[in-house]
């Protein structure tokens, strides 16, 4: 039985342009461990991380490196 298309994974291996809005400020030396996601702080003191990311598999691995520490996420945005 096919799944239906909300379920299908055939479109999981196409690059997005993102940005991944996260609470508080980082500087320049994180964007190596992001990875080259560029930085850019915001007016309100926020950090907003923008790029290509390759699928959903390289996006949940930015998500997690979030998580891991500890930075609160506001939003993530693919641009078009």
């Amino acid at each position: 039985m096919p799944y239906p298309k909300c379920m299908s994974n055939e479109n999981t291996n196409t690059q997005s342009d993102y940005h991944i809005k996260i609470r508080g400020s980082l500087d320049a030396r994180w964007q190596n461990w992001f990875d080259d996601l560029t930085i850019t702080l915001t007016d309100d003191g926020d950090t907003i991380l923008s790029g290509v990311i390759v699928d959903q598999a390289a996006l949940h691995g930015v998500l997690k490196k979030i998580s891991n520490l500890g930075l609160t996420l506001i939003s993530v945005n693919p641009q078009s």
